[in-house]
């Protein structure tokens, strides 16, 4: 028998070992030693071979009463739990059989329409930036790589001068997934603008006192997801973005993908630039699009388009 707290250690010292970011190794232990103490302390279960179907069903109707989170983040501890039994599995600990999660299913989430940018508020927005200093074509770019790739503010911060290549940019996702998004035209010409005026501005500044990282604030040091946060906050509010949407970089990659819907790239291909393991997180887009827009999308993407349909004689 086997300590559940002790496999927690375990499955937390694997999780670094493998390369996971300290923000999702820190959120899976919380949320595991949240379960632990349930456990222990309601259910009276120790060891991780006593836990149950049941059990877990305790603890998720414990949530529920709680009633201070909603059913995404509860489905969110669902998903902790059955990553870290799927590692006592693997490992050995436990057998496929006694996997208390197995048929643990996903609570029913409420279906929220996504509110997010239209291109008019886009080009308010990126028009708003000058392009007179270092910050102002940085700003700019940020801002343009936000709509255009819709990747996540702390995979922007997390791009070094090295993952830049030609004509795409490797992108270092959650759970240390690896990525490749495209580079645009007028990224690429955002992109020179920017490195022109960065090796310029840290022109007589020692090397090994510049961060490795591409996108530097003035003192050439990795910029911060709140940095990012204002920069898009100050520019919505001289554009006069509606009030309904938030303004936050993650509006910028729902931007991304319902407008890619609308130009009617397929599901899976979209589901690849956003760095999403399963479709059905992606499809969940698809509520923000109005009826007419999936209708166009279907003409464009008609089966039979470009295929040839020689012309019957018709006889009266």
């Amino acid at each position: 028998m086997t300590k559940i707290h002790e496999l927690i250690e375990d499955f937390k010292l694997n999780q670094e070992i493998l390369g996971r970011e300290k923000r999702y190794v820190d959120l899976c232990v919380f949320r595991l030693n949240r379960w632990q103490k349930f456990t222990v302390k309601e259910l009276g279960v120790n060891e991780v071979e006593e836990v149950t179907q049941l059990h877990i069903k305790k603890y998720i109707q414990e949530r529920q009463r709680v009633g201070r989170e909603v059913n995404r983040t509860i489905n969110n501890n669902i998903a902790t739990l059955k990553v870290f039994f799927q590692y006592l599995v693997s490992e050995e600990f436990i057998d496929e059989q006694s996997n208390p999660m197995r048929r643990i299913k996903n609570l029913k989430e409420e279906k929220t329409v996504i509110v997010t940018f239209n291109d008019d508020e886009v080009s308010r927005i990126i028009n708003d930036l000058k392009e007179e200093t270092y910050s102002n074509v940085r700003d700019k770019l940020i801002l343009i790589m936000l709509f255009d790739t819709g990747i996540r503010v702390s995979e922007l911060c997390g791009i070094k001068n090295d993952d830049i290549a030609r004509r795409h940019i490797l992108i270092h996702g959650k759970g240390s997934k690896q990525r490749l998004v495209y580079i645009s035209n007028i990224m690429r010409k955002y992109m020179r603008k920017y490195e022109v005026l960065r090796q310029e501005r840290f022109r007589k500044k020692p090397q090994d006192e510049i961060e490795d990282y591409y996108f530097l604030d003035q003192s050439a040091v990795k910029l911060s997801r709140s940095r990012i946060n204002k920069i898009l906050k100050e520019h919505c509010i001289n554009a006069g973005v509606r009030k309904e949407v938030r303004c936050s970089p993650h509006d910028c990659r729902h931007y991304f993908a319902q407008k890619q819907l609308r130009n009617g790239i397929d599901i899976y291909s979209l589901s690849r630039l956003m760095g999403h393991f399963d479709t059905q997180i992606t499809s969940k887009y698809l509520r923000g699009l109005e009826q007419e827009d999936i209708l166009q999308i279907g003409r464009l993407h008609s089966p039979l388009n470009g295929v040839k349909i020689s012309k019957a004689q018709f006889r009266v």
